[in-house]
């Protein structure tokens, strides 16, 4: 998935805003986006406003998602993409989410990983093998206990809404009625429920 990376830059010390924007780019790629930063945008940092909000919006208008920073509400050519992100139906992820989902994600990860000794890319990419679907199982799962949204897992994993509810009821079954699948899902919700 392509996500644009949002927020104030005019009026900012420009190191300041080039850290801030770098340090999400590597955030969002680490959790398995292509990200699209406005500021390698190809123009010169002292390019008129007007020259760079176009340059942002043709680079918006091809990505799946964008990404909001905290201090978006702060700034006319921010409010700009958010609204152009809203009326052509893109993902909007907001700083604040993201950082507290981010939180919960590596958890989770890292709880499988500790059960099954799976990368987070051996079960986010698009495969059907066992081990890689019981952990997108899991996965789901505990996003959505941790009360994410379905929208946000279904991006998160490269899925559509549909298959991660149907990752949900996957879950449930099972749990139910397949031994080897409870054995790792126990394991994985012992770790997370420690304190």
């Amino acid at each position: 998935m392509k996500i644009y990376i949002s927020g104030k830059v005019t009026g900012l010390p420009y190191d300041y805003v080039k850290d801030k924007f770098n340090s999400v780019e590597e955030l969002l790629t680490e959790i398995g986006f292509e990200v699209v930063n406005p500021l390698n945008n190809g123009l010169d940092k002292d390019d008129m406003w007007e020259k760079h909000i176009c340059k942002c919006i043709e680079m918006l208008l091809p990505c799946d998602a964008i990404y909001m920073m905290n201090n978006w509400v702060d700034s006319i050519g921010a409010s700009i993409e958010y609204d152009i992100a809203n009326r052509t139906s893109k993902y909007i992820w907001f700083e604040s989410n993201v950082l507290r989902n981010n939180t919960i994600l590596t958890r989770i990860h890292n709880a499988i990983h500790e059960v099954m000794g799976l990368k987070i890319e051996d079960y986010i990419v698009k495969s059907r093998k066992r081990d890689g679907f019981f952990a997108r199982m899991i996965l789901v799962y505990h996003c959505r206990r941790e009360k994410m949204r379905l929208a946000d897992i279904a991006a998160y994993v490269k899925r559509d809404h549909s298959t991660v509810l149907h990752l949900l009821k996957k879950y449930q079954d099972d749990f139910t009625y397949n031994s080897d699948f409870r054995n790792l899902a126990t394991r994985v919700n012992d770790i997370l429920n420690k304190k």
